[in-house]
């Protein structure tokens, strides 16, 4: 089971995964096929492109440092395209702009919200 349907429940990461297959072929122009195997992966794989939105909770991932992240959780308030980057909340209230790469050093820990619907 993927991380993302650990959180949501297969019905809604197969949705989320299906989006993201479509999103992944018009944008790259490629065949459904590669695209829907190229969504599958990176949402199983936990990418961080692949799976932030707003509404989700990213918590610190046991194998990392605490000084080597912002926070030890986040809340995301929104998702920025140019350049990849995230409007997120910490535990303590701090709202701040982050690169999509930092939710490396997070795991998806929940999400209460779907924004595409």
């Amino acid at each position: 089971m993927s991380p993302l349907a650990k959180v949501v429940g297969p019905e809604r990461a197969a949705a989320h995964t299906r989006r993201l297959a479509r999103r992944i072929a018009l944008a790259d122009g490629l065949p459904p096929v590669a695209a829907e195997r190229l969504a599958r992966e990176r949402v199983e794989a936990g990418d961080p492109y692949a799976l932030a939105a707003p509404g989700q909770i990213w918590v610190l991932r046991e194998d990392t440092d605490e000084d080597d992240a912002p926070a030890y959780a986040l809340g995301i308030l929104a998702r920025l395209t140019e350049p990849p980057a995230v409007l997120a909340e910490d535990e303590h209230g701090t709202v701040d702009t982050l690169p999509l790469t930092v939710l490396d050093l997070f795991h998806l820990d929940s999400w209460t919200e779907d924004p595409w619907t």
